[in-house]
């Protein structure tokens, strides 16, 4: 019988093309994924930039703007999800990586292009819809860097 006291936690990582400020890009994502509204704050140390914030469904989520991404530089905005309070999942390693399916689920719900790495770290998959084809696509992408 399998141990059921074992407890694993999740996370995401969802690179975002969007041609617009993170607000908007914020309220396109809470209306497409029917999520609370994001509290925006500066962060504490430099930059300073403006973090989008919400917790939902156990999980913390952080948007924000991806200034001087050369890895991937099509991409402008990143979206971050993890599990709440899992410090005792991420020092035991025990971790799911959802971040290819966040990717995709975000693309069909909001109507954006997203990207997601995959576990080499320098390729990944875009999400996206065609307009040829009239239908959401993903493909195989390389990092600049």
């Amino acid at each position: 019988m399998e141990n059921i006291d074992e407890v694993f936690g999740a996370y995401a990582q969802v690179f975002i093309q969007y041609e617009g400020i993170l607000q908007d890009l914020g309220l396109k994502i809470e209306e497409g994924l029917d999520i609370p509204s994001l509290r925006y704050e500066n962060l504490e140390d430099e930059p300073y930039e403006l973090v989008g914030y919400t917790e939902v469904f156990g999980f913390e989520i952080e948007l924000c703007a991806m200034l001087d991404n050369e890895k991937w530089p099509n991409y402008q905005f990143s979206l971050k999800a993890t599990t709440t309070d899992s410090f005792q999942e991420i020092m035991n390693n025990r971790m799911f990586d959802i971040s290819l399916w966040l990717a995709r689920y975000i693309s069909l719900m909001c109507e954006v292009t997203t990207m997601a790495e995959n576990v080499d770290k320098q390729t990944g998959q875009s999400f996206y819809y065609n307009n040829t084809t009239l239908k959401r696509e993903c493909s195989f992408i390389k990092g600049e860097k």
